[in-house]
């Protein structure tokens, strides 16, 4: 594994408190301060990328569902040949940052009785696969099985992965989770008529298929008890449809006219349960599914508004200004980091851009006049919060809106 760095957010974190350390002490809410500022600097760091180990047959979606899961183009696809040779970690990385973002294991396909066409110096998939792990353990693993083929020698592509996790547990006492997916369900039908079909009509029409394997998975291990001894199974299948057409380039996004995926945000949402909590937050902004990502970004806008309203309540004029301002540039800084973007004052300006140039003025304006209000006797610091408060969540609102929902507001 590479060196854990130091979070980009980090070194924001430590200047925003030394900034808020001429607050005097008697003032009551500077406890909060610092609970404020670690629970923002919680939301945002991730310890690690989790490791996913993809496995299945030959032909059965294994890069696409990668692909799928990641929002961009970073697997080769062959539609004739099989493509992965070698078993390895393969680390993908943010684009604007460069930092890691996921480990995955794409593995040969099960049972293949053709040379892969990129090279691999073990002789079988499993060899392949055992050298693999034997490096590091995956945190998850998804079992790929094309919707069509649940009754087509499962067993057989079960006896591998139960070498392979016999191997795991015996070498890091651990079990590790495992999610079955079906694949190519949209070809359980003819041509467009499964655009056609709404969501519960498709559920309905890939039941039998997943019924058929989770009786598989069943009966195996009836069969082999030291199986779920290894395995961390509850009988979690997910249909998928991994469909989608990819902007040219390398590591190039979805383009969103020709979006076919389908049912992968509850299997994301499904592999972020199973994770480990350390790895969830990296996972999230992966996933590229603005559900999760709008979630982990309004608890920050939460977190610094709240944040804001206790700097707010400091009497003394003048000196939550630029404290005001540096929370809300973080927070904007924060939620372009989970929406894929760098943490950077990069950002910042890209948001003031695209908000419109009146943003920038009344962002410090609003600011400027709560703290012009503190000099109204009795009742200053009460609209000082009020009034920063409402401005820093109108910010850290347009900011998700911008960076995640990719709504450019009118000027």
């Amino acid at each position: 594994m590479s060196e854990v760095k130091n979070h980009p957010i980090e070194p924001s974190v430590t200047a925003l408190k030394k900034l808020v350390s001429p607050i005097p002490d008697w003032f009551p809410g500077k406890q909060d301060i610092n609970k404020y500022l670690d629970e923002l600097l919680g939301l945002i760091l991730e310890m690690r990328p989790p490791r996913i180990m993809v496995v299945g047959r030959c032909k059965s979606g294994k890069s696409s569902l990668i692909n799928a899961i990641c929002g961009r183009k970073v697997a080769e696809v062959s539609r004739i040949e099989p493509q992965t040779g070698q078993a390895q970690w393969k680390k993908y990385y943010n684009q604007y940052d460069g930092r890691e973002i996921i480990h995955i294991l794409d593995t040969r396909g099960l049972q293949e009785n053709k040379d892969p066409l990129e090279k691999d110096s073990a002789g079988t998939p499993l060899k392949s696969i055992l050298n693999a792990v034997n490096q590091y353990p995956p945190d998850l693993t998804l079992f790929l099985c094309k919707a069509s083929d649940v009754n087509v020698a499962v067993e057989e592509d079960l006896q591998t992965l139960d070498e392979v996790y016999q191997v795991i547990y015996k070498k890091y006492s651990r079990k590790i989770c495992l999610i079955g997916v079906l694949t190519h369900c949209d070809q359980l039908v003819y041509g467009p008529k499964w655009e056609r079909l709404d969501n519960q009509a498709k559920l309905n029409l890939t039941e039998p298929s997943r019924t058929s394997l989770m009786g598989h998975l069943a009966v195996y291990k009836a069969k082999n008890a030291h199986f779920e001894k290894s395995i961390d199974i509850n009988n979690i299948i997910f249909p998928t449809v991994t469909y989608a057409e990819y902007y040219e380039g390398e590591g190039a996004e979805i383009d969103p006219e020709s979006d076919g995926r389908w049912n992968i945000e509850n299997l994301v949402a499904e592999m972020i349960n199973c994770l480990p909590k350390e790895t969830t937050a990296s996972m999230k902004r992966t996933s590229k599914i603005k559900d999760f990502q709008r979630k982990q970004a309004l608890g920050v806008v939460d977190t610094c508004s709240a944040l804001s309203a206790v700097i707010s309540a400091n009497p003394i004029p003048g000196l939550s200004f630029p404290i005001i301002g540096a929370i809300q540039t973080i927070m904007v800084m924060s939620i372009g980091y989970l929406s894929g973007r760098d943490f950077s004052e990069e950002t910042a300006a890209s948001f003031i851009a695209t908000a419109g140039v009146g943003l920038g003025a009344n962002w410090g304006l609003t600011t400027l006049s709560a703290e012009f209000a503190k000099f109204i006797p009795g009742v200053g610091s009460v609209i000082s919060v009020a009034t920063n408060t409402v401005a820093t969540k109108a910010v850290g609102d347009l900011a998700i809106k911008i960076f995640i929902d990719q709504e450019i507001p009118e000027k």
